[in-house]
């Protein structure tokens, strides 16, 4: 047997659970660790960002190697602005995709994402 209570208006069970929630309860934890890691992400965005506006001979070499395909020698620039984290490089045409991903044990907890056009 079932016994359905209301409290304040809203549906509780006997227990006091609120039938109208239909989410987990709320734990911050891997949010806020989703949060840091984000941020490293983002400071190593950052370096490459700092890099490509400070140096035109950098600009200019990583644009020739991925209009060339030459995909090592687009890892390995950006792997020299000092990241920790290789992202997934991806370009075509009209620009450059760097994906920075990080982990929270085995769950992908959060991504940085930048977009460089060229044409």
């Amino acid at each position: 047997m079932h016994c359905l209570f209301f409290h304040k208006n809203r549906l509780t069970d006997w227990n006091g659970t609120d039938l109208a929630r239909p989410y987990p309860a709320v734990n911050a934890t891997l949010f806020k660790t989703s949060a840091v890691k984000a941020i490293a992400l983002m400071e190593d965005a950052n370096l490459v960002m700092a890099k490509i506006t400070s140096s035109t001979s950098f600009s200019s070499e990583l644009m020739a190697a991925a209009q060339q395909s030459d995909q090592k020698e687009v890892e390995r620039m950006i792997q020299s602005t000092g990241i920790k984290k290789k992202p997934k490089i991806t370009y075509n045409p009209d620009g450059i995709t760097m994906n920075f991903v990080d982990y929270a044990g085995d769950k992908e907890c959060c991504h940085i994402i930048t977009q460089l056009r060229w044409v």
